[in-house]
């Protein structure tokens, strides 16, 4: 017998990768359990209710069993309590039944259905719970009858459906009974699940080794050709979405062959793993190398703006290779051909990508192995130059050969100079004077112009001071800030330093920004303005005209002084009646309406200058009156009065 509970009773345990399916069918049988619950209590009320008046009382007894489960159903859903509360609950309204003059239907054929509805929690104290709850009010209501008491201040007959306690012991025996074939039930519920989750998981794991075989080289565990073609248009994709570049770079190993020849293929293959793990280990997480045969690899290399970023990625991967390799108590050194090709400068296409980057590594090998090249020719060139010249700006920013020239900014009423722009100019030792149309670009895209423009704060109001010192004291000098020094940078504090140490009065110091400066940020560049505004520096908008040009922004702004855009003022001709629709005409009377002051830049000739003059423009700016030149020029240029 005991041998037989044994086995009735011992359940499996159920393994970690079978519990999350457990917990989603206990939450489901949560629910049925819930609406069988309204069920019975709509039964034990609004049918009964039809033969028995005993309405209320049905409808109350059952919401203090139903609602407190509703209630507790969001807080405790598929946890082990919730169950054994809806047990309970579920036995406790044949107590309703009976107090309802139902008795009858609480009979054993409804206890067993109960029951088994029960075992949908695949839980066997569930069952006992609920069994235990039935004996206890059977014992409860046949003591109430033997000595005649009514908790419901009801008549004692109520009770009175001729059971004794020989009735209730031949009730327990037959729960018991039933409780035990449920109960082994739910032991075959609960072997056939586990076994179920068993078998699904072994499927599910074998499936994601087959798709990582399929997907991965077999030697170093690297994606392969397949998996690249799968991730293409991800790999595109993100690059549309974020503007961004990515290389595909084939790499392959120069003259590996002889290792495979002298040394054996098992050195060989230990070799193309230990160089896999090299080429993982010096690339980006997000980057993909993978090996598509023999001694090749392709690497994507993504998230770039400018093709030059990825240059000290490729020099130091090259370096890493060339490092000794201990392979099966051999030491070995090796090198590789790499070529280059950008998406979207050379293709768009993954597959013709691919074939670019195969023709530029087969250049490499041709040119003597151990190097790079990017597809085209010219733009290999342009890369290499561009690399140069940001290397070689780190040394000219400590050997002083960064600049400022002044171009002068002249009152159009009295043509007097009333300030001027200062602009950063790089005198290199070896070339000579170098356009920033050269090197800003450059600078702004490896972020090297955050030190050129806190170089240009520093200088420009030590040149103020000088400037005051001489008797040129009612200058006010002008700085452009760029997008990466406004937005990155301790922009409010380079200048505040500056301005305390060089002791100088803010307000002879302006700043200029671009439309695109405050319209990329509109809440935290107007933050920053109103901050600057507070310090005394004046604002200047650049390039007005040229991007989002509005009336509604120049009023929430704290701007001083719109600068009209050369492009414009180019447009000015000798022709007064080709003049009347200028862009020009409208800026100088949208800033005389705001109370705003105008310079126009790019000024080169009398007819243009003439012009902005009959129209009221404040100040000029351009060649018909000085080109940028240097502080000591600029003076002289300020004691002759112009």
């Amino acid at each position: 017998m005991f041998k037989i509970l044994n086995h009735l009773l011992t359940y499996p345990t159920i393994p970690n990768f079978a519990k999350g399916s457990f917990e989603k069918l206990y939450v489901q049988s949560d629910k049925v359990m819930i609406l069988l619950l309204i069920l019975q209590w709509a039964l034990s009320t609004f049918v009964t209710s039809i033969a028995y008046d005993t309405y209320f009382y049905g409808f109350f007894s059952g919401a203090i069993i139903v609602l407190p489960i509703i209630f507790l159903y969001p807080y405790l859903k598929g946890d082990k309590f919730f169950r054994y509360f809806i047990a309970m609950a579920m036995m406790l309204f044949s107590v309703v039944f009976i107090q309802q003059y139902l008795g009858r239907i609480e009979m054993h054929f409804h206890i067993f259905i109960v029951m088994a509805i029960l075992t949908f929690y695949k839980d066997a104290v569930v069952l006992v719970i609920a069994a235990a709850t039935t004996l206890l009010h059977h014992i409860v209501f046949n003591y109430l009858q033997l000595y005649e008491v009514s908790l419901f201040d009801m008549p004692v007959m109520v009770f009175n459906y001729g059971c004794g306690f020989d009735i209730v012991v031949l009730h327990a025996i037959f729960v018991i009974i039933e409780l035990l074939v449920l109960a082994y039930f739910v032991k075959l519920q609960i072997e056939h699940f586990v076994d179920l989750n068993g078998a699904k998981d072994e499927v599910s794991s074998l499936n994601e080794n087959l798709e990582h075989t399929s997907l991965h080289d077999n030697l170093t565990g690297l994606p392969n050709r397949r998996f690249l073609n799968q991730e293409t248009s991800f790999i595109i994709s993100n690059a549309q979405k974020n503007d961004k570049k990515f290389a595909t770079v084939f790499l392959d190993l120069d003259h590996f062959k002889n290792i495979n020849d002298t040394l054996g293929h098992d050195v060989g293959d230990a070799l193309l793993q230990t160089i896999g793990i090299i080429i993982k280990n010096n690339v980006a997480k997000n980057d993909i190398v993978a090996r598509i045969g023999g001694d090749e690899f392709i690497l994507i290399l993504s998230d770039f703006s400018n093709t030059y970023e990825i240059i000290p990625i490729i020099e130091n991967l090259l370096q890493e290779l060339k490092k000794e390799i201990f392979i099966k108590g051999y030491t070995l050194r090796v090198s590789a051909s790499l070529g280059i090709s950008i998406y979207p400068d050379d293709a768009t296409e993954i597959k013709s990508l691919m074939k670019y980057a195969d023709m530029a590594m087969y250049k490499t090998k041709a040119e003597g192995r151990d190097n790079y090249n990017f597809f085209t020719q010219t733009h290999n060139a342009k890369i290499h130059t561009e690399v140069e010249m940001v290397n070689d700006m780190q040394r000219a920013f400590y050997d002083n050969e960064f600049k400022l020239y002044y171009q002068a900014k002249v009152d159009v009423k009295t043509q007097k100079i009333i300030g001027a722009e200062a602009l950063i100019r790089w005198d290199h030792h070896k070339k000579g004077l170098i356009s920033p149309i050269h090197f800003i670009p450059l600078a702004e895209n490896t972020g090297f112009i955050l030190n050129i423009g806190k170089l240009v704060i520093t200088e420009s109001t030590q040149a103020i001071k000088r400037f005051n010192d001489l008797g040129f004291n009612d200058l006010t000098i002008s700085i452009n800030v760029s997008t990466r020094q406004f937005q990155n940078s301790n922009l409010y504090g380079d200048l505040q330093e500056a301005i305390q140490e060089s002791k100088i009065n803010p307000k002879q110091l302006a700043i200029e920004i671009t439309e695109s400066i405050m319209m990329r940020h509109i809440d935290s560049a107007l933050i920053m303005l109103k901050k600057l505004k507070e310090l005394g520096v004046s604002i200047y908008l650049d390039d007005f005209g040229t991007g989002y040009s509005s009336l509604s922004y120049l009023k929430k702004f704290p701007i001083n002084t719109l600068k009209i855009d050369k492009s414009f003022v180019d447009d000015i001709q000798d022709d007064e009646k080709k003049n009347d629709s200028l862009l020009v005409n409208t800026i100088l009377a949208m800033g005389k309406s705001l109370g705003i002051k105008v310079i126009a830049e790019g000024v080169e000739n009398k007819t243009q200058f003439e012009f902005l003059k009959s129209r009221d423009c404040d100040t000029i700016q351009g060649y018909y009156f000085s080109k940028p030149i240097p502080e000591k020029e600029f003076i002289a240029l300020l004691a002759k009065g112009v």
